[in-house]
């Protein structure tokens, strides 16, 4: 890490992802000498508060120049024309967004997956967006284990990847139903979300799946190899924080639980569950920087199959990944 402090820019500074970025920029005492927000015109004229300091927020994409690095997390059309910027004023960035993780000649990175450095030292780095980014951490280990083939999975996602909007329509829509009232209108999701499950994320394409299932694929094989098959499907849930995944795997080579087990209590970025309860809640990732995995089981239908649980606080992994990016680039540098 350097000695001076930098020079940092971050994109969607007032958003969920942008707060929690900040929170885990300040944790872990990332070498930040002048803090640059920057925001969509909705939210230009406010102010963020980062480690005593009272900064204004601009939508000027020209503040960029002259910064050491940008943290980009807006919504994917602004962090894709950000990213423009950061390259023309020669500025290095880290993409939240996942507007970029399709490109392949910007690397698709987990921190904790140990990416080269001639990987790091791209100008423009991209973190998998979730849930490709939890479930990479933990299937990366098994995969070297005993040879990852299949996948076959259901996730459920809560409100958080709307960001605050998504937060505040869940609120807004649960206050009205308790109060026997008409919910609002629907802004974010298409369709109201409380008290129910949305069995789609995304627009649904010709072949059945859903545009948010088939960049998942498409990041995961990225990662892991295309060889790799993978059949999910992905839930919206009626939850505040917290994703979670029930995993199916098949493999080259038979992955006994418990061997599967000690792969990932050595793998960084995961935690086993043992606690009482059978696997952890999705409420029980909050504020962790790490993926937890229980419910760890052979798969009866096949001799090298295992089935598992796996729940993410996804924005603060988001975050998290970001960061630990950011610091092992500087270390390069």
């Amino acid at each position: 890490m350097p000695r001076r402090a930098l020079r940092v820019a971050v994109a969607g500074a007032t958003g969920t992802l942008g707060g929690e970025l900040l929170s885990v920029l300040d944790a872990r005492r990332f070498p930040l000498g002048e803090l640059v927000p920057l925001a969509t015109q909705r939210s230009a004229g406010d102010a963020i508060e980062f480690r005593g300091e009272v900064y204004d927020v601009c939508a000027d994409a020209a503040r960029l120049r002259g910064v050491d690095l940008a943290f980009l997390c807006t919504p994917a059309a602004g962090s894709l024309e950000l990213a423009r910027r950061a390259l023309h004023e020669s500025v290095p960035c880290i993409d939240l967004s996942g507007c970029l993780s399709s490109s392949p000649e910007i690397p698709l990175l987990v921190a904790d997956l140990g990416p080269a450095a001639e990987a790091l030292l791209q100008p423009i780095l991209s973190s998998p967006a979730a849930p490709a980014l939890a479930w990479a951490t933990v299937l990366r280990p098994l995969d070297r284990a005993a040879g990852l083939r299949r996948i076959v999975a259901t996730s459920v996602h809560s409100v958080s990847s709307g960001g605050r909007l998504g937060i505040e329509s869940l609120s807004s829509e649960t206050i009205a139903l308790f109060n026997q009232q008409d919910p609002p209108e629907p802004t974010v999701f298409g369709q109201p979300v409380a008290f129910d499950c949305v069995p789609a994320l995304g627009e649904v394409e010709p072949g059945g799946a859903t545009s948010f299932e088939s960049a998942l694929a498409r990041d995961l094989q990225r990662m892991l190899g295309a060889h790799v098959g993978i059949a999910a499907t992905a839930l919206r849930v009626p939850t505040f924080s917290g994703d979670g995944a029930a995993l199916t795997l098949e493999f080259d080579r038979p992955l006994p639980p418990e061997d599967a087990r000690s792969a990932l209590g050595e793998a960084p970025g995961v935690e086993l569950w043992e606690g009482a309860a059978p696997g952890p809640t999705t409420r029980a990732t909050t504020g962790r920087e790490s993926v937890l995995v229980g419910r760890l089981r052979a798969d009866p239908t096949s001799e090298r199959g295992l089935m598992l649980w796996l729940a993410a606080d996804s924005v603060r992994l988001a975050a998290s990944n970001a960061v630990k990016l950011a610091e092992a680039r500087l270390a390069l540098a």
